[in-house]
């Protein structure tokens, strides 16, 4: 029976006379590798079908282990059999979730809903994920199933299914740092991960160090704030920043300290769009009344805003200010501005800013000053 590749007189004596899962496991080896070969006649390929079909039963996991391991990328397999063996318990069904490919999207569908998160992690790392397949475990898998999926190079994942992931998992480490490193994700992605970061260091803190809670969501806030305008410094494509400004306002995020902080750090572009979002009005309104040269428009808006009155003059210095700065400058033009804007402001307005903006200003004056001193 195929060169001896298939059960032997021997392997039948042997199984009669030592029933062991041992050499029931040794059986279910060879029967999968002769399954897998070529040769076999139709009799004996419902013969092996009707042995496999029976080990998949057995009591012993070791049993159905083997079979699982030489079997789990057989195209040949019988497709009830496939569904038994990735129903079993994770040793077993591991290998044929993430490799058979005679389970299809709808059998990997079910399955979500009835198995544990081993299970779902083996389905979210198979080769090729469908689009189909990817909104289910992103809705339904558990939270390590969506990391794997995220950090998945084959998985049909598009940026409203990376969002989804992140609203199901706010504040999961696994799933914000397997999203960071997908390739091009835009800048509103990376505010949320900043976010979760933050959430994360948070707990640390408060664990570690017996920091009140609420002092500790004050200084992760203002380190996430920070962190995004000092890559928005760098600049972003229009509608990239449109998209992230959006997003911050859907999140809660988008409030006066962060728009004044932009403000004072030169990030005009990105105080254009928050005040378009903030006061629900098309951009190219928020920017005429920005850029009102009688500051009727800049104060009407401002009070739409619901931004502090108190703040209201230092926005019409840095606008001021602004006017001369075209787009498309240098790195060193603009530092130069940001560095002429802050002096302006620790000058003028010191005493709208308490200790700790008051730092994180100085250390963006120094950072437009090496930045100048690079440039030269």
């Amino acid at each position: 029976m195929a060169g001896g590749a298939f059960l032997s007189n021997k392997d039948v004596e042997t199984l009669l006379a030592d029933p062991s899962p041992a050499a029931r496991a040794a059986t279910a080896v060879k029967v999968a590798q002769a399954y897998g070969g070529v040769g076999l006649s139709e009799s004996e390929r419902a013969l092996a079908q009707a042995i496999i079909a029976a080990l998949a039963r057995d009591a012993e996991v070791a049993v159905r282990r083997a079979l699982a391991e030489h079997l789990y990328d057989n195209p040949d397999l019988p497709h009830a059999t496939a569904q038994r063996l990735a129903r079993d318990v994770a040793e077993v069904a591991v290998p044929i979730l993430q490799f058979s490919p005679v389970l299809g999207d709808a059998d990997l569908i079910e399955l979500l809903q009835s198995v544990s998160p081993r299970h779902h992690c083996a389905i979210a790392g198979r080769r090729r994920v469908s689009v189909d397949l990817a909104e289910a475990l992103v809705e339904q898998a558990a939270e390590p199933a969506v990391a794997v999926l995220m950090g998945n190079a084959g998985a049909s994942v598009g940026l409203p299914l990376v969002a989804r992931a992140l609203d199901r998992f706010p504040d999961s480490r696994a799933v914000g740092e397997a999203v960071a490193h997908r390739p091009g994700l835009p800048p509103k992605f990376a505010a949320r991960l900043i976010g979760q970061v933050s959430a994360a260091l948070r707990e640390t803190l408060i664990e570690r160090y017996r920091i009140p809670p609420a002092q500790a969501a004050e200084m992760m806030m203002q380190v996430r704030e920070r962190v995004l305008l000092g890559m928005l410094g760098e600049g972003a494509a229009p509608a990239a920043l449109a998209d992230l400004v959006a997003d911050l306002q859907a999140q809660g995020q988008l409030d006066a300290g962060l728009l004044l902080r932009a403000l004072a750090g030169g990030d005009l572009d990105f105080v254009e769009h928050a005040l378009a979002q903030m006061a629900r009005i098309p951009l190219a309104n928020a920017q005429r009344l920005i850029h009102d040269p009688g500051k009727l428009g800049l104060a009407a808006l401002w009070q739409r805003c619901r931004l502090p009155d108190s703040h209201l003059d230092m926005a019409e210095a840095v606008l001021d200010m602004a006017r001369g700065l075209h787009h498309g400058v240098s790195a060193a033009d603009r530092a130069f501005f940001v560095e002429a804007v802050i002096q302006r402001i620790l000058v003028d307005f010191h005493a709208l800013w308490d200790a700790a903006d008051l730092r994180w200003l100085g250390r963006r004056l120094s950072r437009a000053q090496a930045a100048q001193r690079m440039a030269a």
